[in-house]
C-alpha cells in the first residue's frame, strides 16, 4: 500500500510539473503549431528518451555528482541554455520562411529523426530535469521501497511524458487552433521564440 501511495504521489507531481510552463512545454507547442501533429508526437518521443537518460543518471547517482560539481553543472547549463536560445531565435525568425512559403501556415519540413533529436537534446540539456529526477529517485531509493517501484517509475515517467506532451500536441493541432495560428502566426512565433530565450536566460541565472 505504501509503495502504491508513493508511486501515485510521484506520478501526480510529474503531471503537475508538466502543467507548469517550461522549455518542454513551450517546445511541444512550437513544434506542433509550426510543423505538424506528427512532428509533435516524434518530439514527445525525444522527450521520453531524454527522461530515460535522466532516470538512469539519477538512479546511479550521476545526477547528484553533476549537481555537486560546479564545472559539470555549468557545462550542462550553458549547453542547454545555448540550445534553447538557438531554438528561440530560429522560432522568432520563422516570419522570413513564412513569407517565402506558398502556404502561410506551413514551414520548412523536418524529418521524424530531427524532431526526436530536438526533443531529446532539449530535455537532456535541462539542468532542472537533472535536479528533479535526482530528488525523486533519491526519495524512492532512501525510502527502502522494493526494486519494482523504481523499475515501474523508470518506465511510467517516460510514458507519462509522452502522454502529456502528446495531449498538448493534439490540442494545439486542432483545426480551430490551427486556423487561429494561421491568422496570428507571426505574433505567436515571436512570443514562442521570446519564451524560449527567456527560459534560457532564467536557466543561466539559476544558481
Amino acid at each position: 500500500m505504501e509503495s502504491l501511495t508513493l508511486i501515485s504521489t510521484i506520478l501526480t507531481i510529474h503531471i503537475l510539473a508538466w502543467l507548469t510552463p517550461g522549455p518542454l512545454f513551450v517546445l511541444i507547442i512550437r513544434n506542433s503549431l509550426v510543423y505538424s501533429r506528427k512532428t509533435g508526437f516524434w518530439t514527445s518521443l525525444g522527450f521520453s528518451l531524454g527522461n530515460l537518460i535522466h532516470i538512469t543518471l539519477a538512479v546511479f547517482g550521476i545526477s547528484i555528482i553533476i549537481q555537486s560539481s560546479g564545472l559539470a553543472f555549468n557545462i550542462v547549463k550553458f549547453l542547454g541554455a545555448g540550445y534553447l536560445i538557438y531554438l528561440g531565435i530560429k522560432t522568432f525568425l520563422l516570419k522570413i520562411e513564412t513569407q517565402k512559403a506558398d502556404t502561410p501556415t506551413e514551414h520548412k519540413y523536418i524529418s521524424n529523426l530531427q524532431a526526436v533529436k530536438i526533443g531529446f537534446l532539449t530535455n537532456i540539456s535541462s539542468t532542472g530535469a537533472y535536479l528533479f529526477f535526482a530528488s525523486i529517485f533519491s526519495t524512492v531509493l532512501s525510502s527502502g521501497s522494493p526494486f519494482w517501484v523504481t523499475l515501474f517509475l523508470a518506465i511510467a515517467m517516460p510514458l507519462n511524458t509522452f502522454v502529456m506532451s502528446s495531449i498538448l500536441t493534439i490540442f494545439f493541432t486542432q483545426k480551430n487552433v490551427k486556423i487561429l495560428y494561421s491568422k496570428f502566426q507571426h505574433i505567436i512565433n515571436k512570443c514562442l521564440g521570446v519564451a524560449l530565450i527567456l527560459l534560457a536566460l532564467m536557466a543561466l541565472l539559476h544558481k
